[in-house]
């Protein structure tokens, strides 16, 4: 599963034996925008090919009718498998092509190996493993980026931290993916800094997201983790995309980061730790976030999961990607983590919300979360669990 600070989640569910129903800040949340149907809810996701489920769920449109789905640890089992009981083995990670046409959508999955070994899509071949984050296109190259996880060895959930963040490029991303040819490029190693939770390229008025600089839209901005001992917040970086291909390490002096200096806000990135003067954009910092334009309302909305256990979904909008942003606020609230709902059990968590504006029209929010169990049993037994959700609501304004 894909849920960086699980140890602190599930120590809090082990004391309190229930759910939070609490936001992220200690303030009264105002009332969540009313949710309008919500379509498939999440059955476009099928049981198929051996696919039995899986959590994370970025997506990148490819094409006016297909996009691609980016999973997490990800339950396979052999080709006619449609119940968890069946699974074989977990990939960290798999991909879907999402094809819909005339309001029908047809998912078809893969990973490597499918049924004869079953690994990882994107695998580091070695003990480490990647779990996906956001990914855009540039230049006529997909791009993905990995956060790079290890064993501790503490053993259980609570055994793995971050390895660094690593850069796939994908050229002929227009072939199914199992014929894709990957490369990969380290950005960053350590637990630190956490670059591509969120990326934006070639959005924005104009397509250029960050309009007070003439060549903003040469850049894609990242929004990045930052987490110096018990402190978490996102940062904005950015890489020119002319610098993508080949010169993406953060120790390349390519990158730029958003201080506090107004006057003088893009600074040259150097070394590894962050600088002291990293603009804390948006706090507190979450592992699950995606940041996206809206020309209707003429402001970006940030669509994030709880930094701690939280029964609600949340959002934050600003006019400009640089800020303000407003406080968080409560999206959605999770029907899976209410008593009253089938699916409701103790162990019940939600998490990993993704928009998905390739699915929306003009005025409206589309997102997906996912939720999972501190019990095995739950997820083994319950198929309505662990796989993306999808919610359709009314677009949040200010």
């Amino acid at each position: 599963m894909k849920f960086w600070g699980l140890a602190a989640i599930l120590f809090t569910l082990c004391l309190c034996g229930c759910s939070s129903g609490g936001g992220q800040s200690s303030s009264t949340q105002p009332p969540a925008p009313t949710p309008t149907p919500s379509g498939n809810g999440g059955s476009e996701f099928v049981y198929q090919q051996g696919w039995l489920g899986a959590d994370a769920g970025y997506s990148v449109p490819l094409s006016s009718t297909q996009s691609l789905w980016l999973f997490g640890d990800t339950f396979v089992g052999p080709s006619n498998a449609t119940q968890r009981s069946q699974y074989t083995a977990m990939p960290r990670n798999s991909v879907g092509i999402l094809t819909c046409t005339s309001g029908t959508c047809t998912p078809k999955y893969y990973w490597s190996s499918m049924y004869a070994g079953n690994k990882s899509f994107f695998d580091t071949g070695s003990t480490d493993w990647y779990w996906p984050l956001d990914g855009f296109i540039s230049n006529g190259v997909l791009y993905v980026v990995l956060e790079q996880m290890h064993a501790t060895g503490s053993g259980g959930a609570f055994g793995f931290d971050f390895s660094g963040v690593t850069l796939a490029g994908i050229s002929n991303y227009t072939a199914t993916p199992d014929q894709w040819q990957v490369t990969y490029q380290p950005l960053i190693t350590g637990n630190q800094v956490i670059p591509g939770v969120s990326v934006v390229a070639n959005q924005g008025a104009g397509g250029n997201p960050y309009p007070a600089d003439p060549s903003g839209a040469s850049y894609a901005y990242f929004f990045t983790l930052v987490q110096p001992g018990s402190l978490q917040y996102m940062a904005l970086l950015r890489l020119p995309l002319s610098s993508l291909a080949s010169g993406a390490s953060l120790s390349s002096g390519n990158w730029q980061y958003l201080s506090t200096n107004t006057a003088s806000p893009w600074k040259s990135w150097t070394g590894t730790a962050a600088p002291a003067d990293l603009k804390q954009l948006i706090t507190p910092g979450v592992t699950d976030l995606t940041v996206r334009y809206h020309a209707s309302s003429q402001q970006w909305i940030a669509v994030m999961q709880g930094a701690t256990i939280s029964s609600n979904a949340f959002y934050s909008l600003s006019p400009n990607l640089t800020g303000p942003w407003s406080a968080d606020k409560s999206l959605y609230s999770y029907p899976e983590m209410q008593p009253s709902n089938a699916d409701y059990t103790l162990g019940v968590f939600c998490y990993a919300d993704n928009e998905h504006p390739e699915y929306e029209t003009t005025g409206q929010l589309w997102f997906t979360y996912a939720c999972n169990s501190t019990t095995e049993s739950d997820v083994m037994k319950n198929m309505n669990l662990y796989r993306p959700k999808t919610v359709t609501m009314n677009l949040p304004t200010q």
